[in-house]
């Protein structure tokens, strides 16, 4: 998808995202949990579980959509 990532061999990846809170409520608006790392000092990276596979097509599914289109 184009995204900078943090490779990990945990059950979470960090994802680069450019306003982790802005995207972090788009997706929970959709159903969809993920950590905003903004806490952490991270403003543009969300954490993302690796869930079940239906949970991680329903995902990918959305994540693109809630980027504002170029």
């Amino acid at each position: 998808m184009g995204r900078n990532f943090v490779p990990s061999e945990a059950n979470f990846v960090l994802v680069e995202v450019g306003d982790a809170a802005s995207v972090f409520k788009k997706l929970q608006a959709k159903g969809i949990i993920v950590r905003s790392m903004v806490s952490y000092r991270m403003p543009a990276w969300i954490r993302v579980s690796i869930g079940t596979p239906a949970q991680l097509d329903r995902f990918l599914a959305e994540f693109p959509g809630v980027f504002p289109q170029a």
